[in-house]
């Protein structure tokens, strides 16, 4: 029998130069293997520049796990992130339901909404223009004019110039605000669960008589990754520390977080 009803997780940023990471990635799959419902929301990879990368060992090693954990799944969520948005393709042959930004329905039964997050940082008006300008190039039509080495040189100087500008920022005006969250919620989601700011916490809302919850789940360390694991309807933040599931109290408010592009 399977341990969970539900696994999601997000922002892995794997990379070959990710051992540790890639090991856990590895366990974790072999933990979850056979999970009935499974979702990716998005930045499972440092970056991906499209089919070419399945070229190379890591992509294929990647591809292949997250194929195992589609395979005996009756339903496979993958959601875009910001870093790895081109991946969408390869995901739907993996076996997921891929989608661009939302995915919304019943997982595990319970009424849905599962996003990367990036979407919910509303305030964040710099990031939010960078991220329509950045969406509207037509990336996938020229990745058959660019080379192999020239994506990688212009993916890499892309992250370079992302975390030259990373600072510690508050989360009220840079991080997840409530309108866009209560917006699903009135839309029929009892429960929304995103990743993207790497600062992991769970709160209740309450747009109508039934209660809801917003679940986010943080980034992967070598010391371990806060994933959202659901038995009996029930969602959890749970942190798995690369062979074991430990329980994970979250704070109701994200901390003050240092949030990459």
């Amino acid at each position: 029998m399977p341990e969970f009803d539900g696994i999601l997780f997000s922002d892995l940023h794997l990379s070959p130069d990710t051992t540790r990471l890639n090991e856990m990635f590895e366990a974790f799959v072999r933990r979850v293997e056979g999970t009935p419902h499974v979702a990716c929301l998005g930045d499972l990879f440092e970056y991906w520049i499209g089919y070419m990368q399945l070229r190379q060992d890591h992509g294929r090693w990647a591809f292949d796990l997250m194929q195992r954990l589609a395979k005996p799944a009756r339903l496979a969520v993958w959601v875009n992130g910001n870093r790895d948005f081109m991946f969408k393709q390869e995901a739907a042959k993996a076996g997921f339901d891929a989608r661009r930004n939302l995915w919304r329905g019943d997982f595990c039964g319970v009424p849905t909404a599962l996003e990367h997050g990036d979407r919910f940082c509303t305030l964040d008006h710099e990031y939010q223009r960078f991220r329509w300008w950045f969406r509207r190039i037509p990336w996938r039509a020229l990745q058959w004019f660019i080379s192999e080495k020239r994506g990688h040189e212009i993916a890499r100087g892309l992250r370079r110039r992302s975390k030259g500008q990373i600072v510690r920022r508050n989360p009220s005006q840079f991080g997840i605000q409530r309108e866009p969250v209560e917006r699903l919620m009135a839309r029929g989601a009892r429960v929304v669960v995103c990743g993207h700011v790497h600062s992991p916490f769970a709160r209740s809302f309450a747009p109508h008589k039934d209660p809801c919850r917003l679940l986010v789940m943080g980034d992967w360390r070598a010391d371990g990754a806060v994933v959202c694991t659901v038995k009996d309807g029930v969602f959890r933040l749970a942190r798995f520390n690369g062979s074991d599931f430990e329980p994970f109290e979250a704070p109701t408010e994200q901390q003050v977080f240092a949030p990459g592009m």
